[in-house]
């Protein structure tokens, strides 16, 4: 049975996983700042609550020793956590840049660690995709000048995972070992209901997805033995979530340019 730490657990994203997770059988421990949070989390798999976990813990505030004990005997690490605007650029920095650099240190140097997930945001990118229209270009730079601060603290994030990664896998402590590091960067994230149709990939960033459909496709593809090093983007589409991921991980597509 795979152990699942859900960074971020309140989040509407982590939410659908956790439950997508545990009707699979994995089990959770969601991390949680709010202990008023708790039962609702424990409640989302009626047919198994024990499959569930919250454990109440500041990510901002945790160090990379702290995270590295959150990490004993898990399998797999998900980043869906964020200040959410909350703070200002200061806090913005300190979770979703800095917070998620010491979770990214302390996954790869933990030995049962072999999976580590990152939700970002298709925008969070140093330029336009090479592959984009004049609408993604607009969204694009519309992104950046109004929430700037949020895309340049997930971009170095995404960027740590990646090279931290590669450091590991190709001469480090992960040589030979097993890692697999995946960014999944959905565009606009809407509340309706899931489709389970997307564009998965090198996809267009002018488009939103169903927050349950980020959920299904980030469970996807940590269920996958390969997927290490990609950067996938999502909208909603008309590919079937298990033939999008399918493609993406056997054609090793990445939107990382």
């Amino acid at each position: 049975m795979v152990q699942v730490l859900l960074l971020g657990g309140h989040g509407k994203v982590a939410l659908h996983m956790t439950r997508i997770l545990a009707s699979h059988s994995h089990k959770i421990v969601s991390i949680i700042r709010n202990p008023d949070h708790a039962k609702e989390i424990q409640d989302l798999y009626p047919p198994n609550p024990s499959l569930i976990k919250p454990v109440v813990a500041s990510i901002e505030e945790t160090d990379v020793e702290g995270a590295k004990e959150l990490m004993k005997d898990i399998d797999w690490v998900v980043w869906s956590a964020g200040a959410g605007g909350k703070g200002g650029v200061e806090r913005t920095k300190a979770v979703d840049e800095d917070a998620a650099k010491r979770f990214i240190t302390a996954a790869i140097s933990s030995a049962s660690v072999k999976k580590f997930l990152m939700v970002s945001a298709s925008i969070s990118r140093r330029s336009p995709a090479s592959y984009w229209d004049d609408a993604d270009q607009n969204t694009f730079d519309k992104g950046w000048k109004a929430i700037g601060d949020y895309c340049a603290a997930k971009l170095a994030a995404d960027e740590f995972l990646f090279d931290e990664s590669r450091k590991a896998v190709e001469s480090g402590e992960r040589k030979g070992k097993g890692w697999v590091d995946i960014c999944l960067r959905p565009g606009t994230l809407s509340d309706v209901p899931a489709t389970g149709k997307v564009d998965l990939g090198k996809s267009k960033v002018a488009g939103s997805v169903p927050r349950e459909d980020v959920a299904a496709v980030g469970v996807e593809l940590l269920e996958k033995e390969n997927g290490g090093g990609l950067w996938v983007d999502l909208i909603a589409g008309e590919e079937s979530i298990a033939a999008a991921v399918d493609r993406v991980v056997a054609g090793r597509i990445t939107s990382r340019e």
